[in-house]
């Protein structure tokens, strides 16, 4: 982990100074916020006095069910460069009458046992992008950059049930990402389509995030936008296992300046 710090660190460092070297001029603030419908699938394991415990699938196992997501972030773009700060809050429960039993955090949960289950998870960004093209052609314009974030994840799943009281285990990561984006707009920008993807893979973990959408500025300072996110992520840290993928399209808004 310390290397990987170490080498997004570097990477943000060269990329801050040709970004002050290529960035055209300009200035943008402003928010965007977004309601999203993913998919949820996955897995969790603990890991008891060194033993693995049962592998549970979130929906086949505790019964959880798909959520609506809000989302946002904000955002300052100067010249080629734009920083970004995300907040990504989830929450998903489950409640399933077990067909075999299971052990969670070094409880058993015996067969036919109905469990109540509950996934909390919150995601907050810190992102760098640098342009390194940003041309405007006619009445179009389009651009290149790369990324550098990090995203801390904080999350915590517990079970529980009439005849066991609740046990919970929480799975806690800073992780640091790099990626690409790219944009194309037309007729001055009032209609655009972007895209970001950014991931890092190491020691058996990984988080993917990626998201693509298309947006219109009826108004002034107004965009209405609709698009698609997934996020891939594997913790296996200490004594927890945590896998999950939430895939979905959204609808959105953007103010800015």
């Amino acid at each position: 982990m310390r290397r990987i710090l170490l080498a997004v660190t570097v990477a943000a460092v060269v990329l801050v100074s040709a970004g002050s070297a290529i960035a055209a001029s300009g200035f943008e603030v402003g928010v965007r916020g977004a309601y999203w419908f993913p998919k949820l699938t996955g897995t969790a394991r603990t890991t008891t006095n060194g033993v693995p415990e049962t592998l549970l699938d979130v929906e086949a196992t505790l019964g959880m069910k798909d959520e609506d997501i809000p989302f946002g972030e904000a955002f300052l773009r100067l010249g080629g460069a734009t920083l970004r700060i995300g907040y990504t809050e989830l929450a998903f429960d489950g409640d399933r009458t077990l067909a075999d039993a299971i052990t969670f955090n070094g409880r058993t949960f015996t067969a036919s046992d109905n469990v109540v289950s509950r996934l909390d998870m919150k995601m907050l960004d810190g992102e760098l992008q640098i342009d390194l093209l940003r041309p405007d052609v006619a009445l179009a314009n389009f651009n290149i950059g790369l990324i550098v974030k990090v995203k801390y994840v904080d999350g915590e799943m517990e079970i529980r049930s009439a005849l066991q009281p609740a046990t919970a285990k929480d799975f806690k990561a800073p992780i640091p990402m790099i990626g690409v984006a790219a944009g194309v707009g037309a007729l001055k920008d009032m209609v655009r389509v972007d895209a970001r993807a950014s991931g890092i893979a190491y020691s058996g973990n990984h988080l993917y995030d990626a998201d693509v959408y298309a947006s219109f500025a009826p108004l002034p300072f107004v965009r209405i936008q609709g698009g698609y996110r997934h996020i891939d992520l594997k913790i296996d840290e200490d004594d927890a296992l945590a896998s999950f993928k939430l895939s979905g399209p959204y609808v959105g808004a953007q103010v800015s300046f």
